[in-house]
């Protein structure tokens, strides 16, 4: 499965590299003369981002091994901490017995943060 894998990411990288090679050499210089030098650059410049993005995330994508990265592993540990941390006050309602509340107790509405 590793050989497979491996090759499938050779195969990819030459498939985007055969992309490449003809948006330069053909669909640039289009660009340029159907456009105008302005929006042929502007239509590069988006060809290179999603070509950055693509190649980026792929490679990171078969970098990192599955499940997720052990510092991610961590910060979702911390935040389960703190989510299941308890941030609010209780209230402080006393029922009287015929299942009124009492008017001697008064709670703060003020924020106190979390």
């Amino acid at each position: 499965m590793q050989l497979l894998g491996s090759v499938l990411v050779v195969a990819t990288y030459v498939i985007l590299g055969t992309h490449v090679y003809a948006y330069f050499t053909v669909i640039a210089v289009v660009l340029k003369k159907r456009l105008g030098v302005f929006f042929g650059l502007t239509w590069i410049s988006i060809g290179l981002s999603l070509l950055y993005n693509i190649v980026f995330n792929h490679f990171w994508a078969t970098m990192i091994k599955p499940g997720s990265p052990k510092d991610l592993q961590a910060n979702e540990r911390l935040r389960l901490e703190v989510k299941n941390r308890e941030s609010r006050k209780a209230a402080k309602v006393a029922i009287n017995g015929d299942g009124t509340t009492a008017a001697q107790v008064v709670e703060d509405d003020r924020f106190e943060g979390l």
